[in-house]
C-alpha cells in the first residue's frame, strides 16, 4: 500500500485546504470528499475507483480539475509519487 501524508494548509468556515501526498506504488486508502477542487503539483498517472468503476487519470504538474463529492480509491499506477492540493468546500 502507498504512504500518504496530509497536511491541512487553511481550514476556515467556508473551505478546508489540503496537501496530501502519496508515495508508492499501489492502493491509498478510502476518501470521501466534498465539493473540491485539486491542483496537482507533480505530474500523476493514477487510477481512481468510485462506485465499482475505475478511471485511469493523467495529469500534469498544474492541471486544475473540478471534482463534485464522493467516495473513491486512489492507486498510484505509475511513478512513485503523487502531489496535489485540495480545496474543499463547506458549504
Amino acid at each position: 500500500m502507498a504512504a500518504a501524508s496530509i497536511d491541512i494548509v487553511l481550514d476556515n468556515d467556508r473551505v478546508v485546504v489540503r496537501r496530501v501526498k502519496h508515495t508508492g506504488p499501489g492502493p491509498v486508502s478510502s476518501a470521501r470528499r466534498r465539493d473540491r477542487l485539486i491542483i496537482y503539483l507533480k505530474d500523476a498517472h493514477i487510477t481512481r475507483t468510485e462506485e465499482g468503476r475505475g478511471e485511469d487519470i493523467r495529469r500534469k504538474a498544474g492541471d486544475v480539475v473540478w471534482r463534485p463529492s464522493s467516495e473513491h480509491d486512489i492507486e498510484l499506477t505509475e511513478g512513485t509519487e503523487h502531489e496535489v492540493l485540495i480545496i474543499e468546500l463547506k458549504s
